[in-house]
């Protein structure tokens, strides 16, 4: 009797034993499929609305474009509907060359997944403001280098960026076909959209869109009458009527390249304001630099403060600060005056109290502001035909920036023998040069025929069938880029973008010169300036002149300590939320 109660105690005790543990499952997938379909509900919603940005962003360029040009063919996009700047898709979007091919050849840029997440501490989702600029009136790289500037203050001032309506720009005016354009607006050179869909603290709208929401419903104010300004519609969208309507609404904070570095606090409040100003007064007080000091020896990326002020300011004295008047303003606004020219390198102008962020913001131009793919792939596709060409058993090959045409520095205009005799000692011998130039008489440079094989861009134009030639100068910088050796142009900003993706490249693969931001590129003019990319050079007036490397070099630290405290944020905000 005894064994009966025990057997029927211990069929009870399984049955119950088998309950919960089917209650605990049922209940754990449960959890999971509701979390499974929150996550899954989450992204889907995330891609309907980048897929809508990403449609408004284009149409409202389109709408707002003057006369019936062609669009800029739109960037390939994966099976999710995005482009991936990351990569570049030239085999199936453009005839070639190989996806991989171009990727090992040109991409100078890096894929760092945790950058995406960053904001500025000044960034408001529940208050959006906005950052405004007006284009430079000089030639196109000089135009980017305003460009990048504005976007990474729009970035480190956690402003919505609006770009300038569709318009002409300086030189870039040739119409070879009804089918290539020659008025644009930056989408046409960047993936811009693509940014802001990879980013969640970039945001990015056309001056159409910007003017439709608030300019004609009363939401900006004049900044010296204090009332709404109301934008008619049935003005044209043109340069000139946009200008003039953001000069009154935006607040200009009348910052001079030339004069001053744009300083960021590392978080909002009067504190973070202080400490830069303190950093500032102590070095114009006792702690002065020179120049001279930081020739081939850079301050740290990780220094503090004030000792990365000390190198950003040797050339300069003042420090323009983004204070808590600029930081309420509704609208900061850029215009390309005489005394605020944006006629500078963003890294050069532009310094973060947080030198993560710093690093960050020279991560985010290297990574994504470079040209959109149908530039890339047709340099890709010279670059591989120029190879092909060179007897170097490496299929290496010279290149040199010849700066000829409008340039005013005419002390730079050599002829042909004295630019061979200033370069000879660096090149080889018979070797392979490709020269970029805007020089149309290309019987110029018959003198080099005598001692090297010569190609231009011209001679490579059956694998550039369908590119709009405004696009040439940027082929140009490109292919040069990669060259063995690099002679430029002192003064050129075309030469120094194209040392400037030099450095890009031989940061990434870890080349020569990798550590202290060097590498084998020369100048034809002025003499004492020939060796200055063979050593590291702190920035420098007039600081168009050339780039530097404090744009590439080390620029990789500090990403995994600035993911960290991303992530620590986030998740304080979510157990708020």
């Amino acid at each position: 009797m005894a064994d009966s109660n025990a057997e029927k105690k211990s069929g009870q005790g399984s049955t119950n034993r088998l309950f919960i543990i089917f209650s605990s499952l049922s209940f754990l997938v449960a959890i999971i499929n509701i979390h499974f379909h929150h996550l899954v509900h989450v992204e889907h919603v995330h891609d309907k609305s980048r897929r809508q940005f990403i449609e408004r962003f284009e149409t409202s360029r389109w709408d707002g474009a003057r006369g019936k040009r062609s669009r800029t063919p739109q960037a390939p996009r994966g099976g999710d509907g995005m482009h991936k700047l990351a990569g570049l898709r030239c085999m199936e979007e453009y005839g070639g060359p190989e996806d991989s091919y171009a990727e090992s050849e040109m991409a100078f840029w890096s894929d760092i997944p945790s950058d995406a997440s960053y904001k500025s501490p000044f960034m408001d989702d529940d208050n959006e403001r906005f950052l405004t600029f007006e284009p430079d009136h000089g030639g196109w790289n000089n135009i980017r280098m305003a460009m990048e500037t504005a976007l990474v203050m729009a970035h480190a001032m956690g402003r919505t960026l609006v770009l300038p309506p569709e318009q002409r720009f300086y030189l870039l005016n040739k119409q070879s076909s009804e089918e290539h354009k020659n008025e644009f607006d930056f989408g046409d050179f960047f993936h811009l959209d693509s940014i802001a869909v990879e980013h969640d603290g970039f945001n990015v709208i056309s001056s159409e869109e910007f003017l439709h929401r608030l300019g004609t419903t009363g939401k900006l104010i004049n900044v010296d009458t204090g009332k709404p300004e109301i934008w008619n519609e049935g003005v044209p969208h043109t340069a000139s009527n946009v200008r003039s309507y953001l000069l009154k609404v935006g607040v200009n904070p009348h910052w001079s390249p030339i004069k001053c570095a744009a300083a960021f606090p590392s978080s909002r409040g009067e504190h973070a304001i202080e400490e830069l100003r303190r950093a500032h007064e102590y070095m114009m007080s006792k702690n002065r630099s020179k120049l001279e000091e930081f020739v081939g020896n850079p301050v740290p990326v990780d220094a503090s403060v004030g000792e990365r002020m000390r190198e950003m300011l040797a050339d300069r004295d003042e420090l323009c600060i983004y204070d808590e008047r600029l930081q309420n303003a509704h609208v900061v606004h850029f215009p390309a005056q005489k005394d605020t020219r944006l006629l500078t390198h963003f890294y050069a102008f532009v310094f973060f109290a947080d030198w993560r962020a710093d690093l960050w913001s020279k991560r985010f131009v290297r990574d994504h502001l470079r040209y959109i793919d149908e530039i890339m792939c047709a340099a890709a596709r010279v670059v591989e035909a120029v190879r092909e060409r060179s007897k170097n058993k490496n299929r290496q090959f010279d290149s040199m920036h010849v700066r000829r045409g409008d340039f005013q520095y005419k002390k730079t205009r050599l002829d042909a023998k004295e630019l061979i005799e200033r370069s000879k000692d660096k090149l080889e011998e018979g070797g392979l040069i490709f020269i970029a130039t805007d020089e149309r008489d290309k019987k110029f440079f018959d003198p080099f025929r005598e001692h090297y094989d010569i190609v231009f861009l011209d001679d490579f134009k059956h694998v550039l069938k369908g590119i709009n030639e405004n696009y040439y100068g940027m082929l140009d910088q490109l292919v040069a880029s990669k060259g063995r050796v690099f002679f430029g142009t002192f003064f050129s900003t075309l030469s120094g973008y194209v040392n400037r993706m030099r450095g890009y490249y031989i940061v990434k693969h870890k080349l020569d010169g990798y550590q202290d931001g060097t590498m084998e590129s020369y100048y034809f003019h002025p003499v004492d300036r020939v060796n200055q990319m063979r050593q590291y050079m702190p920035v420098k007036k007039p600081i168009y002149m050339r780039e530097f490397p404090i744009s590439w070099r080390d620029i990789d630290k500090g990403i995994e300590e600035l993911h960290m405290e991303v992530s620590s944020q986030n998740n304080t905000k979510v157990k708020k939320t």
